[in-house]
């Protein structure tokens, strides 16, 4: 009986011993021996337990030095760690108890003992959904803190035996819903292998899977391991389990035609192939969707064969060598082992009677296909229709189900088992440049039979060209990747074979908006004869996609590598590449310009700078391809500026400001002299190359641009110019250079209403006013810049005024509030991804803490932000932050000596980010 009125306190035991308070907050017991009174308490709900069976139950049997002393000391810690609850532990002359109950373990029990009413009302459903939630419960092994204390491993066996009850339940409840049960059942018959409920709850999970031999053999190996370990027999229950599987398997039909060999075992998508299992032992149409090579027909097998050795009938049709127009059901009657003369679908219909149809290949017949099917599937009582196809019959209850690559694990198993290598970095390469397609990584393994895997992994990138040598058992479209990929070119209509190539020549996907700039017909530009209008776009891009030749998202769409390089290839003979490369250079414009794609002029602002620069670093891959075609075969270096300039603040926040200097300035020879083209790139490239160090070519580029815009009237040209300046001049320490640009482009800028301009001119002056030493000028010259970039949400601009006054604090001697700016910094840089934001905030943060004497910490910070700058080729660009950092190194050098250097090394290439979300984090 337990113990009168609620109990005040909780404690979980299925897992690691944990005491709570009514509000399920924890009580922390730090000593093992207190947790285990307390869990020993709880067990007794309530009621006391006498001095001498605690003494045993938690010190064992053995003599202990003054055991009960030791028991009321343990019971006073525990008492003064329950703290307002010391009163749940009282001490009568029947011994200790705690108010307390094990909350969890009395969910449990609950639920056990309430799943023999729900059996008798026959509800499956309840008896899943009961004992799931009861076995959520456990957190691991039970008690798992309480190692070597007595009473724990005999009350260990008895939970284990609870749970085990549960899990027996829920499988069978599992198997009775068809649920997917069996990698469960797996484990637990590894862990009891002589549990004869529990093996024969597996064997049937085997046999509904199709792995009736398997079922077999394991009930006959628990007969075999009982007669030798125990020396008895198998209990009644289980020989009538054998016995019915047995009978069940001898009744069933023989199936009435022969299926397709596989000539080796089948790897991955276990969980895939069972859900399958399930769905076509139900009446119904089942429809593989997939593209070239991703192994529908491969899997479509292997159900096909599993369905046949649980005694189903099956019959397999093959629509490979068949034609339009040919008569399919004289092709289905002979599938489905027509003897006599008709092969009217009813017949067929009769002969397919509660067996499993499989359609392969039905991607170029779909409508006569779906013809047959819609006809057969409503004469034949209890057939199943698993078709493998790369486009959707289009029928009422046609469930759909795509077949995707395999994942990373499962494509590495693959090609470790059929080519005998073992894991590695260059396996990964392989499986990764065929997007993991099954039959790339098949034709992949079978080249080491003649190159090592390093040696096919260098060669990866020709995978077209390469993987040409597949089985010749394996017909005429699985031979090589390319004979699969010309397969599903050929079905597409010649106005869809233009848009598959034209969408080639973007490297990393694209919006349906860009597909639609470039994918469009326009005489005008040489991209003619293709027949798409804009408005076509859409329902070009929902049949690639129903064809399984694009993937798609929230917002993008895109190639997979393998169709992309066959498609390109297509593009390269069509005579229009160079047309529609400089299509693809022109979208990237607009990109720049915030224009087509991505909206008006200020759209950076409208938007957000995060937004703003993910969707910007997405097009990254494409602005490169064009920046090579541009730059290479399409003899248009002119054109990068006009997309390398603008994007300025990207190539600055991604850390790319050497390779973007470098486009800028091959771009200027094919740029008119006076221009505002050259204008443009000039300033584009002065701003890059001051940030890498190039400062004397900065200035002479930033003086020419002057001249340009003050002869094209171009003042807001001349705000920014000036601006460019003034951070070149800071550069090259010319202090009062910089503060005379400074004032000229904050001038300007107040006239234009450029806020971004005058902000960035009043924290260039502020830094100016610091070099000088005149602090209290600087500082208000920051924060007016720091409230003009808060006003137009400019988190840029941000990062750089708030870290100017963390600079101005440390000088001071200020360091927390140096740390919080840092912080700060740090924040909001990694939220807009800016590289150089998130260095000038570890380099503050690091003379924080060289500072206050932290100088492991401060040695860590400023080996990151040296070793990053010089990758970058980006050396600090302010005197004074430099000379700060520099110090602050020399104060930890003169700390730590020859340890200095040690963790220098240790740290140096970390990543930024991940130093930096760890500082966070913190």
């Amino acid at each position: 009986m337990r113990a009168t009125g609620p109990p005040s306190l909780q404690i979980d035991v299925l897992g690691p011993a944990e005491l709570l308070t009514p509000a399920r907050e924890p009580l922390p017991l730090r000593q093992p021996l207190g947790r285990a009174l307390a869990v020993r308490l709880s067990l007794a709900r309530g009621k006391p337990v006498a001095d001498s069976i605690l003494i045993r139950d938690l010190w064992g049997d053995d003599d202990a030095a003054r055991p009960l002393a030791r028991l009321r000391v343990l019971a006073s810690r525990l008492r003064g760690a329950l703290g307002d609850h010391a009163g749940a532990l009282q001490r009568t002359s029947a011994g200790f108890s705690l108010q307390a109950e094990p909350a969890d373990l009395d969910a449990a029990e609950r639920a056990l003992s309430g799943l023999d009413a729900i059996r008798r009302s026959g509800d499956q459903a309840r008896v899943f959904e009961t004992t799931t939630a009861a076995l959520s419960r456990w957190r691991g092994d039970p008690l798992s803190d309480l190692d070597g204390i007595p009473f724990v491993a005999a009350e260990r066996q008895r939970l284990g035996s609870l749970r085990l009850e549960l899990q027996l339940a829920w499988a069978e409840s599992g198997l009775a819903l068809g649920k997917f049960v069996e990698p469960e059942l797996e484990r637990l018959v590894c862990v009891h292998p002589l549990h004869e409920r529990l093996v024969g709850l597996s064997a049937q999970a085997l046999f509904r899977a199709g792995r009736q031999a398997d079922a077999l053999d394991r009930l006959h190996a628990l007969r075999v391991r009982l007669a030798d370990e125990l020396g008895i027999d198998p209990a009644p229950e289980t020989v009538s389990l054998e016995d019915d599987l047995r009978t069940r398997l001898t009744a069933a039909p023989k199936p009435r035609t022969s299926l397709p060999t596989a000539a080796r075992t089948f790897v991955g998508r276990e969980q895939e192939q069972a859900e399958l299992l399930r769905q076509i032992q139900q009446p119904g149409l089942i429809t593989l969707l997939g593209g070239p090579g991703v192994g529908k027909t491969r899997l479509a097998r292997e159900l096909a064969a599993r369905t046949t050795e649980s005694g189903r009938a099956v019959a397999w049709l093959d629509l490979a060598p068949a034609q339009p127009g040919d008569d399919l059901e004289s092709a289905l009657a002979g599938a489905a082992g027509a003897t006599s003369g008709d092969h009217s679908i009813g017949h067929s219909a009769e002969l397919l009677a509660d067996a499993l149809l499989v359609v392969d290949n039905a991607e170029h017949l779909v409508e006569q296909v779906a013809t047959v099917i819609d006809v057969l599937r409503f004469k034949a009582t209890g057939l199943s229709i698993l078709v493998t196809s790369q486009r959707p019959l289009r029928l009422t209850d046609e469930q759909l189900h795509r077949v995707a690559a395999l994942t990373a694990a499962e494509a590495t198993q693959l090609f470790c088992d059929r080519s005998g290598a073992e894991p590695s970095a260059a396996v990964d390469r392989i499986c990764t440049a065929v997007d993991r397609l099954p039959l790339g990584i098949e034709l992949a393994a079978g080249l080491t039979r003649t190159l090592s895997v390093d040696q096919i992994a260098q060669r990866i990138e020709h995978r077209l060209r390469l993987l040409v040598r597949g089985l010749r058992d394996a017909g005429p479209r699985h031979v090589s990747l390319r004979s699969a990929l010309d397969w599903s070119h050929e079905l597409l209509g010649p106005q869809e074979q233009v848009a598959l190539r034209r969408l080639a020549v973007f490297a990393a996907g694209c919006t349906p908006q860009a597909a639609a700039f470039v994918l469009t017909d326009s005489p005008s530009d040489g991209l003619g004869g293709g027949g798409i209008a804009a408005e076509q776009v859409d329902r070009l891009l929902a049949e690639f996609a129903d064809r399984s030749l694009i993937t798609s998202g929230d917002e993008r769409i895109g190639l997979l590598e393998t169709v992309r390089e066959y498609a390109l290839d297509q593009l390269r003979s069509s005579g229009e590449e160079s047309a529609l490369r400089h299509r693809h250079a022109a979208w990237c414009v607009e990109l720049a310009k915030f224009g087509g794609a991505y909206g008006p002029q200020d759209q950076r602002l409208l938007l957000g700078e995060p937004e703003l620069a993910r969707l910007v670093r997405l097009e990254e891959p494409n602005m490169l391809a064009a920046i090579d075609w541009c730059m290479g075969d399409g003899n248009d270096p002119g054109r990068v500026s006009e997309f390398v300039a603008p994007l300025g603040w990207h190539w600055m926040s991604r850390g790319m400001m050497a390779q973007a200097s470098e486009w800028l300035w091959a771009s200027l020879p094919a740029l008119a002299a006076g221009t505002a083209e050259r204008g443009n790139a000039l300033r584009g490239f002065a701003f890059q190359a001051r940030s890498v160090g190039r400062y004397d070519e900065a200035l002479q580029a930033g003086l020419e641009c002057l001249e340009i815009q003050r002869a094209l009237g171009d003042d807001r040209g001349l705000a920014r110019t000036y601006h460019v300046l003034t951070l070149t001049s800071l550069g090259l320490d010319d202090v009062y250079a910089a503060l005379d640009y400074a004032h000229q482009a904050g001038t300007m800028a107040r006239a234009l209403d450029l806020p971004i301009v005058l902000g960035a001119s009043l924290n260039c002056s502020g830094l100016g006013l610091r070099m000088l030493g005149y602090p209290a000028a600087a500082k208000e010259m920051f924060e007016e810049a720091y409230d003009i970039w808060a006003a137009v949400r400019d988190d840029e601009g941000l990062v750089l005024a708030s870290n100017h006054l963390g600079v101005l604090a440390v000088q001071a001697g200020d360091t927390i509030e140096g740390r919080r700016r840092a912080l700060f910094c740090l924040r909001m840089a990694r939220g807009i991804g800016g590289l150089l934001g998130i260095l000038d905030g570890l380099a503050l943060l690091a003379t924080v803490e060289a500072a206050e004497g932290n100088y492991e910490d401060a040695v860590r910070l400023i080996a990151v932000v040296e070793y990053q700058r010089e990758e970058l080729s980006s050396p600090i660009q302010v005197a004074d932050e430099a000379s700060a950092l520099a110090a602050a190194w020399a104060t930890c050098r003169e700390a730590l000596g020859a340890e200095a250097d040690r963790l220098a090394e240790l740290s140096r290439r970390q990543s930024p980010e991940t130093l930096t979300a760890e500082i966070l984090a913190g």
